[in-house]
């Protein structure tokens, strides 16, 4: 109730500060799923008009006990956020943990992040920009959100007992990351911050295990090995792709829509966000309306995914694997 009563003094103190400028303010929980409901959120995020003369809204994340969590600016933040210049994050205690640069959402320049004691973990430079691949890949054990970017460089890599492990780029590494019930163990150099030569790694919950050759960042092969069977690939994760591209599926939406009848004639729209699964045959599974519009507009939006030929699945280095979507549908009279 302490926490409630803070967090309440603390958006009318903003409001009273910024009396004159339009704030959206929103309530999550930490695995990032927007709630109505104050008392089950985890933090809130406040979202301010630009200042005069400014193009760019004042974005800001609260925790419950009054302290920031992310500080920064974007210049759009539907469907989704764009990051644009410095944004810091912090932990409950008020120490940062995170100090990057964006542009246009990309991520620019230098990234530091921080152990909960302030001191240094980890050094990023972000030298020229590749899309990155950014998926939710899963299995039966849950997902994990996957990002392969060969844009960048680690230039620094120390463990919280202070032992360095990359300096000025160089270094061998053995890093194990904590996945849904299981770890990924990866071992291997870097050379001018660029992973070079052989890694090696394994997945506990996949009971994976794999090698692949690097040069200057660059993976040239891998081979991957489950259940005594082996697969090679030269790209990390292949997306899943619906049959034809983004185009065919933009235009398999656009001719399957059906504005529902009762909907029409009462005068019913809006933005339905849906997220979706597709499994290791193509086939789109565990349907979710995440943000619902109308019962009659959620249907639909369930009809069109539920109707879906079958899309070319996912590989995992080299394995198939699901992979998790975002999709909103727009209903516009």
């Amino acid at each position: 109730m302490k926490n409630v009563f803070i967090l309440f003094a603390l958006l009318f103190t903003l409001s009273a500060a910024k009396a004159q400028k339009k704030q959206n303010v929103y309530f999550f929980k930490n695995n990032g799923k927007e709630v109505n409901i104050k008392d089950s959120a985890d933090f809130v995020r406040v979202i301010q008009e630009p200042d005069s003369g400014e193009t760019n809204f004042v974005f800001q994340e609260l925790y419950l006990n009054g302290k920031k969590k992310t500080i920064g600016k974007v210049s759009a933040f539907e469907p989704k956020l764009v990051f644009e210049g410095p944004l810091i994050k912090y932990n409950e205690a008020g120490r940062r943990i995170n100090i990057s640069t964006y542009e246009r959402g990309i991520p620019i320049g230098m990234n530091y992040q921080y152990f909960g004691d302030g001191t240094l973990r980890k050094q990023i430079e972000y030298t020229k920009y590749t899309q990155p691949i950014d998926q939710m890949v899963g299995n039966d054990a849950g997902f994990v959100r996957e990002i392969f970017n060969t844009g960048n460089k680690l230039i620094y890599l120390a463990d919280s007992l202070g032992t360095v492990y990359v300096k000025d780029g160089n270094g061998h590494v053995v890093e194990t990351s904590n996945l849904p019930k299981g770890e990924r163990r990866e071992e291997g150099d870097y050379k001018d911050g660029l992973k070079e030569g052989t890694w090696t790694g394994t997945e506990e919950v996949n009971g994976m295990s794999y090698t692949e050759i690097y040069q200057m960042g660059k993976l040239v092969s891998g081979e991957s090995t489950q259940n005594g069977k082996k697969y090679t690939y030269k790209t990390a994760l292949e997306p899943p792709q619906f049959k034809g591209g983004s185009q065919a599926w933009s235009n398999y939406i656009k001719n399957t829509l059906s504005y529902p009848k009762e909907a029409y004639k009462n005068g019913i729209q809006g933005r339905v966000q849906t997220t979706f699964t597709v499994d290791k045959d193509g086939k789109i599974v565990d349907i979710t309306i995440t943000k619902s519009a109308d019962s009659l507009l959620d249907e639909e939006a369930r009809r069109i995914l539920r109707y879906s030929p079958l899309w070319i699945p996912a590989k995992m280095r080299g394995i198939p694997v699901r992979v998790k979507y975002n999709q909103p549908f727009s209903f516009k009279l």
